[in-house]
């Protein structure tokens, strides 16, 4: 008897302690939306999981600027959880058929079992640490990618380098060029003609490449 009523009263501390439990929310960081129109609509939200605890059966939900849902508006899960320190992309079902470069919004995160929910602004800044748990390499990434007025040039941990970042059209000729000594660098591409162009990020001798395109 001693013994079920030891357990028992474990039992209602583990309840207790657990009920107390919230998202680290300043911990997360929202790194990009996409949307993919191939087949069902779904937009790619990738979130980074920076906390020392893991996120169970976690939701993702998107909002517009006006506050209307855009993305998964059931609030359903698809993933049993997103583990501490792990970056996760969370493809949701989204009523949009396109998604501007300029898109701006919240991103409800809640956790299943604590009913714990975070909002994040979007697109948002990521602490100092969080960028560098993050990116850890380099990597040249560009979103959107095609693009109509801005570009977002992610190039990865640059540990206190700087990065130099051109744009040259399908010629060969410099278009732009900015220093930077940010991880994600945002460009004005409204004076760029539709077409291809290739943007290089140079990072103490060593050069990254990619294709962009621009598509008014």
């Amino acid at each position: 008897m001693k013994k079920i009523t030891l357990l028992f009263a474990l039992f209602i501390l583990f309840l207790n302690t657990n009920k107390a439990q919230t998202i680290n929310c300043p911990a997360f960081c929202v790194l990009n939306i996409t949307i993919d129109t191939v087949g069902s609509n779904t937009l790619n939200v990738t979130i980074y999981n920076g906390d020392t605890m893991n996120v169970n059966y976690p939701t993702v939900v998107v909002t517009n600027s006006v506050g209307d849902t855009v993305g998964n508006i059931d609030t359903a899960f698809f993933f049993f959880a997103q583990l501490a320190g792990d970056t996760i992309v969370h493809n949701i079902p989204t009523s949009l058929d396109s998604l501007n470069s300029g898109f701006t919004g919240i991103v409800y995160l809640r956790d299943g079992i604590y009913l714990s929910t975070c909002a994040f602004n979007y697109p948002m800044n990521c602490t100092v640490g969080i960028k560098e748990l993050v990116l850890e390499t380099n990597s040249l990434v560009i979103f959107p990618n095609p693009a109509t007025n801005s570009i977002n040039i992610n190039v990865g941990n640059l540990n206190h380098l700087n990065a130099l970042i051109s744009i040259y059209d399908d010629k060969g000729q410099l278009i732009k060029a900015i220093t930077t000594a940010t991880y994600n660098t945002s460009i004005n591409t409204e004076s760029l003609s539709d077409g291809i162009y290739f943007v290089t990020a140079d990072i103490d001798g060593n050069r990254l490449k990619d294709k962009l395109v621009i598509s008014h």
